[in-house]
């Protein structure tokens, strides 16, 4: 009887990965990445994770293993891990997976890696009970006066922050510009950003949020410090010769200072299907994101 040949052991290639901050920098030894799972389960939904498994590859931790902050819920069988600083979602490790199972990387952390020209493999998690239940908003009307509005309201994962977003007509409208965007701090928190007028959003227990501030400094990322979840982009104040500086002429600061971006992937019952998600083009553009 002929004897099978063993199937060829993959080569293994390291990839090294850091959330933005750089407080936290890991290396991990896995076969090329060529796809990525994407779970649309409550929380991996909420912080657009593309999952690796790397299996039994080399897992290291270069810098700040213990700057890590953990969350779980339900029934809790994986902890998920994310940058206290800056919020990014490094990963998580499942409890009562097999050997070498365990450990899910968050590819969106990893450097020199093509985020959209991976392929993508569905994961359905959301029908693996117990369902998640949506905290609700109590909070009140965003004050935009529009007639005829809609209004979506939303969480961070764990509840400690809701928010109401009113528009003049459902987002499938396409009145509202919504953008994924391949920025150093965009790629790799997940967000799906829409760019609504400050009084058109209300957001409940801002005491809650952690702010994370970079590069210019001209606006801080706001997110749960509990579960790690994005929540928006809070514009600070900044003087006219520094905005003359840094963003060039043409642009008005008044305008771009009543303009609260929001991460669309916090809401309930958006109409996902049926918008449509501008990509932006924005990695090369303005300083170079450099992590020492």
């Amino acid at each position: 009887m002929a004897q099978s040949t063993p199937a060829p052991v993959p080569e293994l290639k390291t990839y090294n990965g850091n959330c933005h901050c750089g407080a936290f920098k890991f290396s991990v030894q896995m076969p090329d990445i060529k796809s990525v799972v994407e779970c649309n389960c409550s929380i991996c939904f909420r912080k657009g994770y593309k999952w690796a498994f790397p299996g039994e590859g080399p897992f290291t931790i270069e810098r700040g293993g213990g700057d890590l902050k953990e969350y779980e819920f339900g029934v809790k069988s994986m902890v998920h891990k994310f940058c206290g600083v800056c919020g990014i979602g490094i990963g998580g490790s499942r409890h009562a997976a097999p050997p070498g199972q365990q450990l899910g990387i968050n590819v969106r952390t990893l450097q020199d890696v093509d985020l959209w020209a991976l392929e993508v493999n569905k994961y359905d998690g959301c029908a693996i009970a117990p369902a998640y239940e949506a905290p609700k908003y109590k909070g009140p009307e965003p004050t935009a006066e529009i007639e005829n509005a809609k209004t979506y309201t939303g969480s961070c994962h764990c509840g400690a922050v809701t928010m109401a977003l009113k528009t003049k007509e459902p987002l499938s409208g396409g009145s509202e510009h919504i953008q994924e965007c391949n920025c150093s701090i965009c790629a790799r928190n997940g967000t799906i950003l829409t760019y609504p007028a400050s009084d058109q959003v209300h957001i409940e227990n801002k005491g809650s949020l952690t702010s994370y501030v970079f590069g210019r400094g001209f606006q801080s990322h706001e997110f749960c410090g509990i579960c790690g979840v994005s929540v928006y982009i809070k514009k600070l104040d900044v003087s006219d010769e520094a905005w003359e500086k840094e963003s060039g002429k043409g642009r008005s600061k008044e305008v771009w200072k009543g303009i609260c971006p929001v991460n669309l992937r916090c809401f309930d019952c958006v109409e996902w299907d049926a918008i449509q998600v501008k990509k932006g083009y924005y990695k090369d553009v303005g300083r170079e994101y450099v992590v020492e």
